[in-house]
């Protein structure tokens, strides 16, 4: 096991009877008249149209009647093909805007993931808060998320923002709107944040820790020790092993190293262990002799910022490197993780790529949609689209980037940005007409949305479309 068999904590959270719960708040634009079964039935019909839903089993009240309790229903069939239920449970409050402070434009500077500009100005405008609660089904994982965004968008109509109230990050509302009506989540680093905790006196000594991870019933990730010129590849490491532990959450629950990341010079691994148990071990602690005993260094993310009920005494996970079975701090690694001094690339997932895979599909209308209204135009609207192509000569296959010319129901006309490796039928710079089910992925490049827009940032290209 990656932690001490005294810690029964983390016992709990692999057998599912640790929860934390998902909890969301929506500002939003209009005031609901009524706060009832019969309103909150009305608006979750739309829900209703997604094919990952097949009914709405019930809308219930509290006791007190200040909160209601939904529960939709998905059909499914197991291995032998018989059908079975799963069932999402969701419970939603209505509050008054009193503390329009906390929907401040200055609320959300540091904390800020996708708002747009307009919408962190107004945002403190919205009168009532839309609060949805819930915990999620770790077999449905991602989607059930997405499932809580689609009830929150029913419910509360058009909304300025969105905040996670796990890992205190503010979404745009539009972008809210886009999720709700989608089948394949967002990128898996919406769901948590990086906090990145530095002092003036120790400047090298850096404590970096996430949230949100555990409302998937996952520990927490944490780097401690990590020098300040590391910080950047850190991230990287944490970012790519948090995604990991999304497609496999076992994975926390190993005490084996495994390879996360690969550089110039090696492959870079590492090894899980249980902050209480980290905190204790010879990578973090070192000791400095006094006259009669040692001495523990104190450093950052130890004991002392650590008090009970703290949000950090929760489960947690301290990444450590492992160099040819050698235990150690990031720190010691020194140079390796320097992104000035050497390339790092970090794993993904098979399930990322599908992901994204899925994401530029469903969203290819939206870039076919632009280009027939805003022809490409050197300087102003530029279009590509990686492509899928065979060769018949050698049987390989190579995902290659094209300049988008025109696009129509079933091709798409391109011309070919870079040189195939093994496909000697095309060459860079010429122009083919491709089919479109190839396309695996897409850019937008826009002076007049001052941005780079990818399939992930189709929320932001609608309301320009919309707008326009």
């Amino acid at each position: 096991m990656s932690y001490s068999a005294n810690l029964s904590i983390y016992d709990d959270l692999k057998n599912g009877d640790y929860a934390a719960p998902s909890i969301y708040l929506a500002a939003m634009k209009n005031r609901l008249p009524k706060f009832d079964v019969a309103t909150i039935e009305a608006r979750l019909q739309k829900v209703l149209a997604r094919e990952d839903v097949d009914e709405l089993v019930a809308v219930e009240a509290s006791e007190d009647g200040q909160s209601f309790m939904i529960v939709f229903s998905s059909q499914d069939e197991d291995e032998d093909g018989e059908v079975f239920s799963t069932h999402f449970m969701f419970e939603v409050r209505l509050h008054e805007n009193t503390e329009p402070e906390e929907w401040a434009y200055e609320a959300a500077e540091y904390r800020n993931r996708n708002l747009l500009e307009d919408e962190r100005m107004e945002m403190h405008q919205a009168t009532q808060i839309l609060e949805c609660l819930m915990y999620v089904n770790e077999d449905w994982g991602q989607t059930h998320v997405l499932l809580q965004y689609a009830v929150m968008d029913a419910i509360a109509g058009e909304c300025y923002a969105l905040q996670d109230l796990v890992s205190s990050q503010f979404f745009s509302g539009t972008w809210l709107a886009e999720m709700a009506k989608s089948l394949v989540p967002p990128s898996p680093e919406i769901y948590y944040v990086i906090h990145v905790i530095t002092s003036d006196e120790q400047p090298n000594d850096i404590w970096m820790h996430t949230h949100g991870l555990l409302k998937f019933g996952l520990p927490e990730l944490e780097a401690l020790r990590v020098r300040r010129d590391q910080v950047s590849c850190v991230q990287q490491v944490m970012s790519s092993l948090a995604n990991c532990l999304l497609d496999n959450p076992k994975i926390w629950q190993q005490d084996e190293a495994f390879t996360i990341a690969q550089s110039e010079q090696q492959e870079i691994a590492v090894r899980l262990m249980a902050w209480q148990d980290a905190l204790k071990s010879d990578a973090l602690a070192p000791m400095k002799k006094g006259l009669f005993k040692q001495k523990m260094e104190p450093f950052s993310g130890d004991l002392s910022e650590r008090e009970d009920g703290d949000i950090h005494t929760e489960p947690s996970m301290v990444i450590l490197a492992d160099m040819n079975g050698k235990v150690m701090n990031f720190s010691e690694l020194g140079d390796l993780l320097v992104h000035e001094k050497n390339h790092m690339m970090t794993m993904m997932p098979n399930s990322e790529t599908m992901r994204m895979f899925y994401q530029a599909k469903e969203k290819l209308p939206l870039f076919a949609g632009c280009l027939k209204r805003h022809a490409p135009e050197e300087g102003k609207w530029g279009y590509m689209m990686k492509i899928r192509c065979e060769s018949d000569s050698t049987e390989a296959a190579e995902h290659m980037w094209f300049t988008v010319h025109a696009i129509d129901d079933d091709s798409v006309s391109a011309t070919l940005e870079n040189e195939p490796f093994n496909i000697p039928e095309m060459k860079a710079g010429e122009k083919y007409t491709l089919p479109l089910e190839n396309a695996v992925d897409w850019r937008i490049y826009s002076t007049p949305l001052q941005a780079s827009i990818a399939p992930d940032d189709a929320y932001r290209l609608r309301r320009y479309l919309n707008a326009n």
